[in-house]
């Protein structure tokens, strides 16, 4: 059974953040999606294994394993992400510039990058 919950904070966080959501029991028929860019930046954690693979866009072969929490940035083009990955995953769909506050760095700086959270955090400490 795939469970997929969003929830709309209230303020404060509202001012920031589109939606928290949550996936469960993904499981599509196939290996990778695209996800269309929109100009915002997500917090992804996967919550049945330390691993989130991203893939390049042109030669879906190659791909980055990043481990932990994960910042994708706003991207001008579709990302390539992994289905396994996303079987039990729990995110933060910030709004457009929603999440300088969190970040403490401006947005280009992650445009189409992802980023583990876990390194970004400690550096800013």
């Amino acid at each position: 059974m795939t469970l997929f919950r969003t929830y709309r904070p209230h303020p404060p966080l509202s001012a920031y953040i589109n939606i928290f959501w949550l996936y469960k029991g993904y499981h599509p028929p196939h290996k990778m999606e695209r996800v269309l860019p929109d100009g915002s930046m997500e917090l992804i954690i996967n919550l049945k294994e330390d691993l989130i693979n991203v893939y390049d866009q042109k030669n879906h072969e190659q791909f980055k394993s990043l481990r932990g929490s994960l910042i994708s940035g706003p991207h001008s083009n579709f990302a390539v992400i992994d289905t396994a990955c996303q079987a039990s995953t729990i995110g933060v769909h910030f709004k457009p510039g929603g999440a300088f506050p969190f970040l403490n760095l401006p947005a280009d700086e992650l445009r189409n990058e992802h980023v583990l959270w876990t390194s970004f955090r400690d550096t800013q400490l």
